[in-house]
């Protein structure tokens, strides 16, 4: 059992230019080893209209306006222009990317190779064609923008024609009494009239996002994935092993925490799976990955796949039992000092407008942990209700992160941070029932973004 899929593409003949192509698309299904070893980028559906790579669309647009794949004779008229990802919608059940590819299928041309006067050859030949009355009145009108102007033109073309009005132009055949060589020197004009999408760039861009086989690719090669064991058995525990891939050798660390039943588990797969000694953390060839993939034992995923930021993604963890009590801290974040590129990369990787100065940039991303906090509170609330804890005001040396939102690498301390000024009662019990309203969330990200309030100390687990 196969789960990944991945885009195809291919260009095609436009129906009205069969010179100019068309992107088209579909989407297959990819082996884990083309993923990891060719790079090839595995398309997540679920759920529907969720990018669950927002990078993607910015990656492949980047190479899309670099100046390698313009056509640079047409490039230099205007006829090349950047193209910027469409901001996504909720009401559209389709992702940022695939609404980019819509878009680039509807508005952009590839070409193997075309001349500024092929271009307006073309343009010509196509006018030539359709020539009527409409495509003549439309050339004109848009030649001679005034009534006046426009009224002078035709009547040195016939000056039998009555003209007090645009109302009475239908009354003539424009495409009589005017040519194409009327407007003769009008090259923009005729190739805007002619050609209904005005972008193009070079056929053999499509190998720069693209392996031998036509599939998408930005990178050379994917070396981490994340597998989750797919439900089985009374008996389902839920685990998660990050692996590395190194050459044809995988490496699977397994997310097991303090949990007893996860560390049985993880042991009991090591045993089946591993081609070394491992106990836990084991390795194994890539063949053997695909076999679990096949088999529907494990099902993969990609959360540390950016293309746009060096995100190394979540660490495996697993606690040795110590008699001391486990104290924990959650961590500093982006603020206010962090440069506004960094600031742009965060907004970017949640599909939030980049726009704006630095203290816009603070504003767009209070507003993005506020709704992100909300999302998630329901799992913070489960997890501080199971799990008591007591602030101190020192950090002690073995101190280690919150085990929550670690699926979240670029807000999660701040939404921890939000929450443990909202939830601190006395400034030493962390309480879910206890709710500090001074600020609406919105306003504490911001406040936490500005330096104007700070949280300090960590926590000891009590309970």
């Amino acid at each position: 059992m196969n789960t990944l899929k991945t885009f195809r593409f291919w260009l095609e003949p436009d129906e009205e230019f069969p010179r100019f192509k068309r992107l088209a698309w579909e989407l297959v299904d990819v082996a884990i080893r083309d993923v990891l070893v060719g790079g090839v980028h595995p398309w997540s559906t679920v759920p529907e209209g969720t990018d669950a790579h927002p990078s993607l669309v910015d990656a492949f647009l980047q190479r899309l306006n670099n100046e390698t794949a313009k056509v640079a004779e047409l490039d230099a008229f205007g006829y090349c222009h950047d193209v910027s990802a469409q901001r996504g919608y909720g009401y559209v059940r389709k992702s940022r990317f695939e609404q980019a590819l819509e878009h680039l299928q509807k508005d952009m041309y590839f070409v193997d190779d075309l001349s500024y006067m092929q271009l307006l050859d073309i343009a010509k030949r196509r006018l030539r064609d359709l020539w009527s009355h409409r495509v003549a009145r439309e050339l004109a009108e848009r030649a001679y923008t005034g009534f006046q102007e426009l009224r002078q033109f035709l009547k040195a073309k016939d000056k039998s024609m009555k003209l007090s009005g645009y109302g009475d132009i239908d009354q003539y055949d424009l495409g009589e009494v005017l040519s194409l060589e009327d407007f003769e020197g009008r090259d923009t004009l005729l190739i805007s009239e002619a050609i209904p999408s005005l972008n193009f760039r070079k056929a053999s861009w499509l190998a720069n996002v693209t392996d031998g086989q036509g599939r998408l690719r930005v990178v050379p090669n994917i070396p981490k994935v994340t597998v989750t064991a797919i439900p089985s058995g009374s008996d389902y525990v839920h685990m998660v092993w990050h692996v590395v891939r190194d050459g044809e050798t995988c490496r699977f660390r397994p997310e097991i925490g303090k949990s007893e039943s996860k560390r049985r588990k993880a042991r009991e797969f090591a045993e089946q799976w591993r081609m070394d000694e491992g106990r836990l953390c084991f390795s194994t060839s890539l063949d053997r990955l695909s076999q679990m993939l096949e088999r529907g034992v494990v099902t993969p995923s990609f959360p540390m796949l950016n293309y746009t930021f060096d995100y190394r993604g979540p660490v495996a963890t697993a606690e040795v039992s110590e008699n001391r009590v486990p104290a924990y801290f959650i961590g500093g974040f982006y603020d206010r000092k962090s440069n506004g590129d960094v600031l742009k990369d965060i907004l970017r990787e949640y599909g939030v407008s980049m726009t704006g100065n630095k203290a816009k940039l603070l504003q767009k991303l209070a507003k993005l942990a506020a709704k992100q906090y909300a999302d998630r509170r329901p799992e913070m609330d489960a997890f501080f209700s199971e799990h008591r804890f007591v602030r101190i005001n020192s950090i002690p040396p073995k101190s280690e992160r919150l085990p929550v939102l670690e699926d979240q690498p670029m807000l999660r301390n701040l939404l921890l941070t939000m929450y443990a000024l909202k939830h601190l009662r006395g400034n030493a019990i962390l309480d879910v029932a206890h709710d500090n309203n001074t600020y609406t969330e919105e306003q504490l990200a911001h406040a936490l973004l500005q330096g104007k309030v700070a949280f300090t100390g960590s926590f000891l687990r009590v309970a």
